[in-house]
């Protein structure tokens, strides 16, 4: 109940790294200065003459054009998020039968804070940030999502059914929206296989009831817990996250928003319409290849962003199996890239789940070439290539895949 459901691995990382391309220019520009510097001395000097002047203003330009893209890329892909004062917020309510502690965490996740309850009720004050989400639970199956609201700085819950008695109304939309996911989850609970046509079909029910919340709460937080703190924004299409990120909703600007705009800025690197990208990878022997051997020459190329330790990669495969099955013969090459960092684990996957595709991987993880140049920070994942070597699809699964293929290999 109230569980994290993404279904996708997701790499968790911070912006540190994000201006990398803007410190190398300012480098570049830092010599471009020193050597201009030298050149002026040497023009008074008249020492270097005709040559020393074009080469002195060849390096003048290029310090200014440095100077400009420095400056455009400092402003690109900075997250500035809204800062929110901390107010007092209230939590109250009914532990479920029989539990007799409070358990309260903040979303992501901190450190986790007990409290003793001796008749079942409790009441709790916390400082927190305004808009922070925090999770509150006993050790039975009590559990609830609430949000800190200056509206009303005060919530009651009761645990026995999971339900929001008194909040303001962006609790009580999200209650709602945890009433009705938490059902979904228990029929996905109780059934034998996470694999087959009964999960997926209430897993599409859970992504489409999140993209309503979304969709229906662009004027508030709501969304924050939804893509972020639950991870769907890697569930969600190219066309849907962008329209998602919207600067003008005032929840992209929320601090746990942040790991959003990675994965969207990164998303880029794969949108259709661009070339494919060439790397180089080892198969499962160690010998190296390119993309190139195999894009371009008149098949369709789906490449397959995995890994033997992701989950939903590999409860993915029966499909892709299919997909290879009904295709293959027909024009369609998949080539699973791996983001494992174990060989053995990686060709012991293959193996396990009868996977007959080219499979590359450099094995290091998140840190693969692989996932860097084509943008992926969580999998599985998919790009599609044309037989002329131009994405023409990326963040399809499950249906939407198998839609794609099919208006392809049927107009084909």
């Amino acid at each position: 109940m109230g569980k994290n459901h993404a279904e996708k691995e997701i790499k968790q990382v911070s912006l540190g790294n994000e201006n990398l391309f803007s410190s190398h220019i300012d480098i570049f520009t830092a010599v471009c200065s020193i050597i201009t510097h030298f050149l002026y001395i040497c023009l008074d000097f008249e020492y270097s003459g005709t040559m020393a002047r074009r080469f002195f203003f060849f390096m003048a330009i290029m310090a200014l054009v440095a100077s400009s893209c420095n400056r455009q890329l400092s402003k690109a892909h900075v997250f500035n998020p809204m800062q929110c004062d901390s107010i007092d917020f209230v939590i109250e309510g009914i532990l479920s039968e029989g539990a007799d502690l409070l358990i309260f965490d903040e979303r992501p996740y901190t450190k986790k804070r007990i409290y003793p309850v001796n008749d079942g009720k409790f009441s709790i004050k916390v400082r927190q940030p305004l808009y922070k989400f925090l999770q509150i639970e006993d050790e039975n199956n009590g559990k609830m999502i609430v949000i800190v609201d200056s509206v009303m700085n005060r919530v009651v819950v009761d645990f026995n059914n999971n339900t929001l008695i008194e909040g303001s109304p962006i609790n009580k939309r999200l209650s709602h929206y945890q009433q009705i996911s938490d059902s979904i989850y228990l029929q996905m609970d109780e059934l034998d296989s996470k694999e087959g046509p009964e999960y997926e079909e209430l897993n599409e029910r859970i992504l489409e009831t999140d993209w309503q919340f979304i969709k229906e709460n662009r004027d508030n937080m709501i969304p924050v817990y939804i893509l972020s703190l639950l991870g769907q924004y890697g569930e969600l299409t190219p066309d849907q996250l962008t329209e998602c990120m919207n600067e003008d909703y005032v929840y992209t600007h929320h601090p746990d928003m942040k790991t959003v705009w990675l994965f969207y800025w990164a998303m880029q690197k794969r949108l259709p319409g661009q070339k494919y990208h060439d790397i180089e990878l080892a198969d499962t022997e160690g010998i190296m290849h390119n993309l190139s051997e195999y894009v371009g020459h008149g098949n369709y190329v789906l490449l397959d962003f995995w890994a033997s330790w992701c989950g939903p990669c590999m409860r993915s495969m029966p499909m892709m199996k299919e997909l290879y099955d009904k295709y293959s013969d027909h024009g369609l090459q998949i080539i699973g890239i791996s983001l494992d960092d174990s060989h053995d684990n990686w060709v012991s996957a293959i193996k396990r789940k009868g996977l007959p595709w080219i499979h590359l991987s450099d094995l290091k993880r998140w840190k693969s070439v692989a996932a860097d140049v084509y943008g992926v920070r969580a999998i599985p994942e998919i790009v599609l290539i044309s037989p002329k070597g131009e994405i023409i699809a990326t963040g399809l699964h499950n249906e939407l895949l198998k839609a794609k293929l099919e208006e392809i290999f049927t107009n084909k």
